[in-house]
């Protein structure tokens, strides 16, 4: 049965009634965006109905987790919903539309949804997760790349502390434990794509490794431009050496300045 050949229905539901999606696409969500949704509803009510489909005496949130979590924060006891008759008809297209219309859903957690998709609802056919979807397979493989990659490059992405660029540049090191020290780079000082990317090169320039024949393409629009920061460069012998990992030590700044930085200049002879 396709959407076209549903029959649905608008109505008022009691939110004691509606569940949660059984396959959410978010993981987590932003509590400060929340807030700012709460805040609105109190104000002027839900002005999107969610779609929910009925399961037994009870409805399940097909697209609208987030207003449902807010509606119930702001205190409203029922809110307008698109109701489907049943979950026989494949809703997924309907929880795939919204997604695309939302710009602030992380793409970690769109690739946890993808891979379930693909694993419980296509039977690994990434073909017709694409269908299922209405995405390009070169997006869905981007997205599904991710969620194969280093576990703890995906959960600084999903955290929103790395992009999606600088998590693909990561994940085509080799090396784990490189890896994770330019995670560690990445994450401190906010690198861009082009910063990851010199740094992969510089360390495969180094240690004779060739690059991936296939990388997974970075997504358009990222941005690549920015300062360029070599995690490399040890500050007391200034030089870079991608085969040794400088430490990290914490200093005042105010001993830095006042302490370590004319000594380092004694040492050098510089004038």
């Amino acid at each position: 049965m396709t959407l076209l050949q549903v029959t649905r229905e608008f109505r008022e539901l009691p939110i004691a009634l509606i569940d949660e999606p059984a396959l959410p696409s978010r993981s987590s969500m932003d509590e400060e965006r929340m807030h700012d949704l709460v805040a609105s509803i109190r104000v002027n009510g839900l002005l999107q109905p969610i779609a929910v489909a009925r399961v037994g005496e009870r409805y399940e949130v097909i697209a609208g987790h987030r207003r449902r979590i807010a509606c119930e924060r702001a205190g409203l006891v029922s809110i307008p919903c698109l109701v489907y008759p049943s979950k026989d008809v494949d809703l997924t297209i309907v929880q795939a539309h919204e997604n695309s219309k939302r710009e602030d859903l992380n793409p970690a957690d769109e690739a946890i949804w993808f891979d379930e998709l693909l694993e419980h609802r296509c039977s690994g056919d990434i073909e017709k997760l694409c269908v299922l979807v209405g995405e390009k397979l070169s997006y869905v493989d981007n997205r599904l790349s991710l969620f194969r990659g280093d576990v703890k490059v995906f959960e600084a992405l999903q955290a929103g502390l790395i992009k999606i660029g600088v998590a693909h540049e990561l994940n085509k090191l080799p090396d784990a434990h490189y890896r994770f020290y330019y995670l560690q780079c990445a994450i401190r000082d906010g690198a861009t794509v082009a910063a990851v990317t010199g740094w992969v090169t510089e360390w495969r320039n180094t240690f004779g490794i060739l690059p991936p024949s296939s990388p997974p393409p970075a997504p358009a629009g990222q941005i690549v431009s920015g300062p360029t920061y070599d995690p490399h460069r040890c500050y007391l012998c200034e030089k870079s050496d991608p085969r040794f990992i400088p430490e990290s030590i914490a200093v005042h700044t105010h001993c830095k300045l006042a302490l370590l930085d004319p000594m380092l200049a004694a040492s050098r002879g510089d004038a």
